[in-house]
């Protein structure tokens, strides 16, 4: 197999001799699950092809003895034969994305974790109104670094609320599942801001002891409402450019209704979305560099948000 060279943009400071490191240290592993890969989906889809006959014989079988049961019981095995497939691959992406997310973090100087790492506390995300009420709540793949002197911890939560009805049949409704991204940079604000999605004849001129803050961009206004307690620092801090790298990101990872607040020297955003820093599809070969570059774009969208916020507060001289 041929090695990839200069396939990955090394443009930010802290993507510098990726390349080399890819070659070196991603490149050999991602051969060698390379051969167990084309094994694996060519086992897979023999036995979801078995199984999917079988299942669509025994369905034509009923069908003439039970009628409608014969039609449902050849939609499961349509469905069986498909699954299968990514069912029996499953082992092999999660073996995939760990140590793509492990080794990319430890080039960057950074931690992943897939669980069994200490929670975020959530209440002042509630206080702000950046994440709704819940019952219960689990969280998963955490990343942790630092950027431009600023820590941050970037991991998928999912929120649910317990319903019960008057049989006294309880159900779990989920009320939140995305991103959550806290950035310390270990400044002091003057004041707290916070920018939600708009909710057009619900919005409030007041929120949560905050005033509404009118943003400079017209196209912004129109997708986020902003509150703050210092109008001046709000303004200053919600840029045009800064307000773009937020709905870049959220484009970025394919996600909706990203909201964020600053306070006590600290970036609160949550955004809903699908599972992040994903393998990708497993009947694609290993070695396409595609699934890494999405990996490091995913990244560099959140160090975008980190740049955008702390070059404008260092030429203000906060500390």
């Amino acid at each position: 197999m041929v090695s990839p060279i200069n396939n990955f943009d090394e443009t930010r400071p802290e993507f510098k001799g990726f390349n080399s490191f890819y070659i070196k240290t991603l490149l050999p592993f991602l051969e060698t699950k390379e051969r167990e890969r084309i094994t694996r989906v060519a086992k897979a889809k023999k036995t979801g092809a078995i199984l999917g006959v079988l299942g669509l014989a025994v369905s034509v079988f009923a069908f003439t003895r039970a009628g409608i049961v014969g039609v449902i019981l050849a939609a499961i095995s349509i469905i069986a034969g498909f699954a299968t497939p990514h069912i029996m691959l499953s082992k092999l992406k999660g073996e995939t994305k760990q140590f793509l997310m492990e080794n990319i973090c430890g080039f960057l100087g950074w931690t992943f974790q897939t669980k069994d790492f200490e929670n975020p506390e959530l209440g002042i995300w509630q206080d702000n109104k950046l994440l709704p009420r819940y019952d219960r709540v689990s969280f998963e793949d955490q990343m942790q670094g630092a950027s431009h002197g600023a820590d941050f911890s970037f991991c998928e939560a999912k929120l649910e609320t317990r319903h019960t009805d008057k049989d006294g049949k309880t159900e779990w409704r989920t009320t939140f599942a995305g991103i959550i991204l806290h950035i310390d940079f270990h400044m002091k604000f003057l004041g707290r801001t916070v920018v939600l999605r708009d909710a057009g004849i619900f919005n409030r001129k007041k929120k949560a002891g905050m005033k509404r803050v009118g943003l400079v961009d017209p196209k912004f206004e129109k997708l986020f409402e902003a509150y703050g307690t210092d109008q001046v620092e709000a303004r200053y801090l919600l840029t045009p450019t800064f307000m773009q790298r937020l709905v870049d990101l959220e484009n970025m990872v394919g996600g909706k209704k990203i909201r964020f607040g600053f306070m006590d020297g600290k970036l609160y955003i949550a955004l809903e979305a699908p599972n992040q820093f994903e393998a990708g599809s497993m009947f694609k070969p290993l070695i396409e560099t595609e699934r890494t570059e999405k990996i490091l774009g995913e990244i560099g969208s959140i160090l975008d948000i980190i740049d955008g916020v702390i070059k404008p507060l260092k030429k203000r001289n906060y500390t």
